[in-house]
């Protein structure tokens, strides 16, 4: 099979489903099984479609939303590996690869500030 760019919202949607279907199976499961997903991942959805696609919006904190989770420096990798996963099994392209290194951003800098190291 032929893999596309991250193209529209409904390839965000897809990529999201998939990495959430990863991580709530994962070791790192713990920390997001409380989640009530049919709220949280079009929020989830929302950041990312605004992160590759200039005519969304995303007006919520990122940091404060995460500042509770008690994420170790290993849990990090885990996540990180997860949704890069979930993107080269679906996407191949400059969008995709945004969507992959913008992740490694994010985790870098959630890892920074909540584990102060």
């Amino acid at each position: 099979m032929t893999k596309t760019d991250i193209l529209s919202p409904a390839d965000v949607t897809k990529l999201i489903k998939t990495f959430y279907d990863k991580l709530l199976v994962s070791s790192i499961k713990h920390h997001f099984i409380h989640l009530n997903l049919e709220e949280h991942l079009p929020r989830v959805d929302s950041f990312w479609n605004a992160t590759l696609f200039p005519e969304h919006a995303y007006a919520n904190n990122l940091m404060e939303k995460h500042m509770y989770l008690p994420l170790q420096k290993e849990e990090f990798k885990v996540w990180l590996k997860l949704f890069w996963e979930s993107v080269d099994e679906l996407y191949s392209g400059p969008n995709a690869e945004t969507t992959k290194n913008r992740a490694s951003s994010i985790a870098y800098i959630m890892q920074k500030k909540l584990l102060k190291d």
